[in-house]
């Protein structure tokens, strides 16, 4: 059996022997002159983002928004049958009411979350990373697997393969199968010193999503625990991108995973195939990858930001010509109450359409029709409604 060892072929590459599983290599792999014009758009679109207003409302309607979609899209990669709007609902109850374990790995990762989210900066560093402590692993494993009925997967525990068990990672559809260190002495070891080059002054001075996105690509070849590799690792990536000022996107990025879920995949066996090939810069692609889906992500956060900016804007619009009496009780109740019509119903109504539905007809107990048109037309006059292919629009 050989000796396990640890070579620094450079000052960013580490070759690892194992007792059983041969040797693994940490590296960069990527070429930085490819991909700085796409990581210089991603860090000036976060400093954009990072100042946006912090109002109250805005801040927390996006975290609100982000943490159920981000919830959803990662606890999907991992086969949950939960619909976003079921995970936004399970997340609003009290945990210690939940039972089920498929409904506690929700509340898991909003526990896991928050706790990430309690050591995240306000400021921007792209460049400068903070060390990273082999017991986070364990701590974050606990988090997304505490209260489970899950047997097999003891929370915070390595995994050690018995002689007759496999553990297989992937699948052909989404690039080949793959059979990580099994022994928990090579898992160990592996985990050691991948914190080892983690934190290596190298490669803690790389641009943070680099480190971030690495970190995540090489936990999840060495899968050191039973179950819970892939949430794990994704909240070892949001981690180290929250301690350095990339909020929400860190998080939300799952949801570009989980909507190109077979690129992600396929990745990860393409670039380690690169690597097993010593083919040069094996990790570009992945990076490529990361970096697009984080540029991608924090433009949907400012799109999302600025929606809702616009919509407090309107609202103090709507209050201010309300308390002018310029517009009446009845269509200030009037613009509510299309607003949740609308919303309900996920469509838009033209003003006859309008005019039929029970709770606007409410509204004009005792008046005419006459009346429902007048107030329609004042409103969109005054570009609080407006009317597009003869459907009706709240705002202008």
């Amino acid at each position: 059996m050989p000796e396990q060892s640890k070579t620094w072929v450079d000052d960013t590459t580490l070759r690892v022997m194992t007792y059983k599983s041969g040797s693994f290599t940490f590296q960069l792999g990527f070429e930085l002159d490819e991909v700085q014009a796409m990581l210089d758009r991603v860090n000036d679109s976060q400093n954009r983002f990072n100042k946006t207003p912090s109002l109250p409302l805005i801040i927390d309607q996006v975290q609100e928004k982000v943490l159920a979609s981000s919830i959803y899209s990662t606890n999907t990669i991992e086969g949950g049958q939960f619909t976003e709007q079921e995970t936004a609902d399970i997340l609003k109850q009290d945990p210690k009411t939940i039972q089920k374990s498929e409904e506690r790995r929700l509340t898991n990762l909003k526990e896991s979350i928050d706790w990430i989210k309690g050591q995240s900066s306000k400021k921007l560093s792209p460049l400068s990373g903070s060390a990273f402590l082999l017991e986070t692993i364990f701590h974050l494993h606990i988090l997304v697997s505490q209260n489970l009925s899950e047997q097999h997967n003891p929370a915070g525990q390595l995994r050690n393969n018995q002689p007759t068990q496999k553990t297989i990672v992937g699948n052909e559809v989404h690039g080949g199968t793959y059979r990580p260190p099994k022994c928990i002495e090579d898992i160990e070891y592996l985990i050691q010193a991948w914190v080892e080059w983690l934190n290596s002054p190298s490669i803690i001075n790389q641009p943070v999503i680099i480190r971030a996105c690495l970190a995540h690509y090489y936990f999840e070849l060495i899968h050191p625990f039973w179950d819970g590799n892939g949430r794990t690792g994704r909240l070892i990536e949001m981690l180290i991108l929250e301690q350095s000022g990339y909020r929400f996107s860190s998080s939300a990025i799952w949801k570009y995973y989980q909507t190109n879920i077979h690129e992600y995949f396929a990745l990860f066996n393409q670039c380690r195939k690169h690597a097993e090939r010593k083919l040069a810069n094996p990790n570009q692609l992945f990076i490529a990858f990361v970096l697009k889906g984080m540029f991608e992500t924090i433009e949907y956060l400012h799109d999302e930001s600025n929606r809702l900016i616009e919509f407090l804007l309107y609202q103090t619009a709507l209050n201010n010509a309300k308390f002018d009496k310029k517009i009446s009780d009845r269509q200030f109740n009037l613009i509510h109450t299309v607003l949740i019509v609308c919303g309900e119903n996920k469509k838009h109504f033209s003003k006859a359409e309008l005019y039929r539905i029970p709770r606007i007809q409410i509204l004009f107990s005792g008046k005419t029709d006459r009346t429902f048109y007048r107030d329609i037309d004042k409103l969109i006059e005054m570009n609080f409604l407006s009317e597009q292919d003869g459907l009706i629009f709240v705002g202008n």
